[in-house]
């Protein structure tokens, strides 16, 4: 065991030496600090000039360099004199400050509405403001209005954007609201808290004006709302994406907004150093000075005076033109971010900084969504993908994909390996936020590498490691900047960011500079059959423009498909005829050689051959429909189109979302937390089949079922008798499997096996007069002669014949 210097029990001789080091040490220590500058201060005697001084200027180290000027002395007090005051202060933080930018109205000049705090100048929300797009876990109404707190009694609207059915209304940021009522299912309820207004609004519709009683510095008033459908939230606070399918947060979690800074060093000083740790702390949960405020843009303001540093973050977001407002796929779902670090001090100073990117994208259907994924980076495997990944390209490089349980597991390499970037981002299935740096050339390196991370806290062990929260850093390069004044005291790095929808013509618009083949559409993924995919895309959106439906539009393309096989199918049909006709020599064959499978395989082999019967016919159109099926998946799952594209309208539920299951019935009150989730880490996870029955499904396996009763020749032996129970098990396991799969996928399938059902009857039965087997009787044997007289005299006639 390893003794401190002041352990009793060690020997006198080394305690006696460890003092003398000491001593020694503490000497030459204030030797050296008594040799400091009288102008130097000891917190700032940390911070080092970047670079060494260029040709033909004076040796700083020599002796006729000045005095060093510290983080708080002036330029004018260079000489060495002391300064009046400091000329670099510590800025107090502001108050706590939320904000917005844009609208929530749709058809108006923004494409989002984006929440801001000035707690480290970042981004608690984004809204679409698409009528288009909306949230598809939630079919009530809504205000619109997404931060609230307590009040006594009541609940206080923390802030009321622009555009929400809350400000057209009439109602502010700081309004209380104690109660409410409507009709139908809303009655006159007072709200004691915000969940108490929550249950009432999730009794709503839609389209319901509801009356609201509102307390506020002038006095109570009723204020009649008209309630939407939830808009979209691109990115809101985890926290809620967590409690959809937990009760409770984990302990000690705390929320993260997204484009959070850091420094990673300054000066020679590290991120483990106090002062940079303790910049840092400002950086990220302090309050910014709001600076240069509009409806559209706002800029940021962070002073480190200790390290001579100022930060300043821009957002400014685009707007559409008016004669462009009606088309989706304009360039304007994005805003413009920069990051700008300032020179404080009139001497060099070298600094890196860390961006984190966003985070607490959607996770809309958790339940039963799949998204698409492509080759990991850095292990060179195919897996599983998370809701939300990260996905980055570089220079000269492929599209990169890294999934939740890869960042848990720390099972990658870093991006980029020195490489320019041109994006990095995070995909969610049918939405992306992805960040773009606006450079001059595409080989300019602005970073030394990206890494994913997880944003918030791992979920726990019993929680989907898909459903983690996965984010990105940046490490800038070191930039040196020049003395306070000079052209290049400051920099900088702007990106263009895009947030919004992945359709494929609007992703195509956003690109690096001068590097179209670098666009975001590439970020799209179909998977192995992806040019199937596109094609069965391609034709559903042409069926929508004529039916503007796109389940009717689904069984359009059913029909086309079927037609195209039609010529295969039919001769699968006429395949089973004949394997009907041909079962009794099959079985006889089967009987005589029950003992040599050889002879018997081989002798099947001839009788297939002598009447042109080819077994593995009938399974000619399952090949065929297998990448029709596959590419019919994979475009339900990536296609932001068939996102909420509903069979029946918005009245009902019930195939509101072709892209999700059918949702018939809300059965979440009767069944357990594990089986709504969707998920279970083990054997009975089978069973976790969602809060709803989906009806689709049950039809589905019945009409397989149905077919294979009409269609599947009568089973004559124990053996076959045993495959037939098997494939009705197997079925029931199929309808676990389906149940929760997109209802368009159902459609096609429902579809299909009609189309079958009415094709087979047009073939013909097999013709009794025409079964093989009658072909191949053995000869009968001679019949007996009769017996009597006529019998008798036949047999002499013979004998007499014998003698001759």
């Amino acid at each position: 065991m390893r003794r401190s210097p002041a352990d009793p029990n060690q020997p006198q001789d080394q305690r006696l030496f460890m003092f003398l080091l000491l001593a020694a040490s503490m000497a030459m220590l204030w030797g050296s600090m008594n040799q400091q500058p009288p102008v130097q201060q000891p917190d700032q005697a940390a911070a080092e000039q970047a670079d060494a001084p260029a040709d033909g200027q004076p040796d700083p180290t020599g002796d006729d360099a000045p005095p060093p000027v510290s983080p708080g002395a002036d330029a004018a007090t260079a000489g060495g004199d002391e300064p009046d005051a400091p000329a670099i202060e510590d800025a107090p933080l502001a108050e706590p400050q939320s904000l917005t930018l844009g609208s929530a109205a749709s058809g108006g000049q923004y494409r989002m509405l984006m929440t801001l705090t000035n707690e480290g100048a970042a981004i608690n929300r984004i809204v679409l403001s698409s009528d288009d797009i909306s949230e598809i876990d939630n079919h009530h109404g809504s205000l619109g209005v997404h931060d609230t707190s307590e009040a006594e009694p009541g609940v206080r609207l923390d802030l009321v954007g622009p555009g929400t059915a809350a400000a057209e209304a009439g109602l502010r940021s700081g309004d209380v609201v104690t109660g409410g009522t409507g009709g139908g299912k809303l009655k006159d309820t007072e709200f004691p808290d915000a969940q108490a207004m929550a249950n009432w609004l999730g009794r709503s519709k839609p389209g319901d004006k509801v009356t609201l009683r509102v307390a506020s510095g002038e006095g109570p008033r009723e204020v009649e709302v008209t309630l939407r459908r939830p808009a979209l939230q691109l990115v809101r606070p985890e926290s809620e994406n967590i409690l959809q399918h937990q009760d409770k947060l984990p302990v000690d979690y705390a929320d993260v907004p997204s484009l959070v800074v850091r420094l990673t060093s300054m000066g020679g000083q590290d991120a483990k150093s106090a002062l940079v740790a303790a910049a840092n702390e400002r950086l990220q949960s302090g309050g910014w000075t709001v600076d240069q405020r509009g409806d559209a843009s706002v800029a940021f303001t962070m002073r480190l005076a200790d390290l001579g540093l100022e930060v300043v973050k821009t957002y400014t977001l685009a707007e559409v033109p008016e004669d462009q407002v009606g088309n989706v796929d304009y360039r304007g779902y994005h805003f413009d971010f920069s990051i700008e670090v300032r020179n404080l001090l009139d001497q060099e100073q070298k600094v890196s900084y860390e961006l984190e990117g966003p985070n607490g994208l959607p996770i809309e259907g958790f339940w039963y969504a799949n998204k698409i994924g492509r080759k990991a980076n850095g292990n060179g495997a195919w897996g599983a993908v998370g809701l939300r990944d990260v996905i980055a390209r570089y220079e000269n490089g492929p599209v990169s994909q890294l999934n939740p349980a890869q960042i848990i597991d720390g099972d990658y390499e870093p991006f980029g390996d020195g490489s320019p970037l041109a994006y990095i981002g995070v995909d969610a299935q049918y939405f992306a936020m992805m960040l773009i740096p606006q450079k001059q050339q595409l080989d300019d390196n602005w970073f030394d590498f990206g890494e994913a991370v997880l944003a918030t806290p791992e979920l726990g062990k019993r929680g989907r490691v898909t459903l983690n929260n996965p984010t990105f850093t940046l490490t800038r390069t070191p930039v040196t900047l020049a003395a306070a004044g000079g052209d290049a005291a400051a920099r900088t790095d702007a990106f263009t960011v895009f947030a919004g929808p992945k359709r494929p013509e609007l992703l195509s618009q956003y690109q690096p500079e001068g590097a179209e083949s670098y666009s975001l559409k590439n970020i799209l993924y179909y998977g192995w059959f992806g040019p199937v995919a596109k094609l069965m895309l391609g034709i559903l959106h042409m069926f929508y423009a004529v039916v503007r439906n796109y389940g009717v539009a689904i069984v359009l393309l059913t029909v086309l498909v079927r037609l195209c096989m039609f010529p295969i199918s039919r001769k699968q049909a006429m395949n089973m005829v004949k394997m009907q006709e041909l079962k009794p020599e099959i079985d006889r064959i089967a009987e005589k050689y029950k003992d040599d499978m050889q002879k018997r395989t081989q002798a099947q082999q001839e009788l297939f051959k002598k009447h042109n019967f080819h077994p593995m016919g009938g399974c000619l159109p399952m090949f065929f429909q297998l990448p029709i099926f596959l590419g019919l998946y994979r475009a339900l799952a990536v296609d932001v189109e068939l996102r909420e594209a509903s069979l029946l309208g918005d009245w009902t539920r019930f195939c509101s979302n072709l892209a999700a299951p059918d949702m018939f019935y809300d059965w979440s009150w009767l069944m357990p937390q594990w089986v709504n989730n969707g998920y279970l880490p083990s054997i009975m996870g089978i069973f976790a089949v969602g809060p709803y029955f989906n009806l689709l499904p049950v039809v589905t396996v019945c009409l397989f079922l149905l077919q294979q009763k009409l269609f599947m020749p009568e089973a004559t032996t124990e053996q076959a008798i045993l495959q037939q129970k098997m494939m009705k098990y197997m079925m029931g396991f199929m309808g676990l499997m389906f149940f929760k799969v997109p209802s368009g996928l159902c459609i096609y399938f429902i579809t299909s096996s009609l189309w079958g059902i009415a094709e087979r009857k047009l073939v013909p039965p097999p013709k009794p007069a025409e079964n093989p087997a009658a072909f191949s009787k053995p000869t009968p044997p001679p019949k007996k002669p009769a017996q009597g007289g006529g019998g008798q005299s036949n047999k002499k006639k013979q004998q007499k014949k014998k003698r001759r």
